[in-house]
């Protein structure tokens, strides 16, 4: 059985990739809509949202293993 994982990626031209067990699930996605997109579509509120975002300004990329 496959990990429930969640990768997040910021790509050169700003915007995020959202992979889920490593699969694209959503590309492209601007800075400004990110939290919305994080939260309301894969759940991802509060304080998970924050810890993703410090790690995606860190390296640019963020894994979530649930």
């Amino acid at each position: 059985m496959k990990l429930n994982t969640w990768e997040f990626v910021r790509r050169a031209d700003g915007t995020y990739a959202i992979f889920h067990r490593d699969e694209l699930v959503s590309d492209s996605i601007p800075e400004k809509w990110l939290e919305q997109e994080l939260c309301s579509r894969h759940g991802f509120c509060g304080p998970e949202y924050a810890n993703i975002l410090t790690k995606l300004r860190e390296s640019g990329r963020c894994r979530v293993i649930l």
